[in-house]
């Protein structure tokens, strides 16, 4: 299986994306373009997931003031559905390549879907870009 991930920055409080669920959604710092966190927006918006304590705490912890963010869109292979587990999953396989540093959850181990890859195009600006889950 080969996944898609489209990845846009949502510059303007007004932007649609900001309502999105069942897509992925990255911070990076503002200021030095570091990816700093990556997370799904399952059954919350991407705007939702950005407020909260445990956010606040996060940023705190990371000694960051202000975050980009962007929305991640999953283009799946026809006849694919994405699910609650393949968005968990194309979750865990990033955080757990890339180690941002706000992320705890899997950096050890994670669940696996053998065989997929993934492709990061758009507004990506980090390496690596394609990922293979092996």
């Amino acid at each position: 299986m080969h996944v898609e991930i489209e990845w846009a920055r949502i510059d303007e409080d007004v932007d649609p994306l900001w309502q999105e669920s069942q897509c992925l959604y990255a911070y990076a710092d503002s200021d030095t373009g570091e990816l700093l966190y990556i997370g799904k927006a399952d059954y919350q918006t991407v705007r939702q997931r950005l407020h909260g304590q445990h956010k606040e705490d996060l940023f705190d912890d990371l000694d960051v003031d202000d975050v980009a963010v962007f929305h991640g869109r999953a283009l799946l292979e026809p006849g694919r559905r994405l699910t609650s587990e393949l968005l968990g999953d194309l979750e865990a396989l990033l955080i757990m390549e890339l180690e941002p540093p706000g992320n705890v959850a899997y950096t050890q181990s994670r669940p696996s879907r053998l065989g997929m890859t993934v492709s990061c195009v758009g507004d990506w600006k980090w390496e690596p870009a394609v990922f293979r889950d092996e």
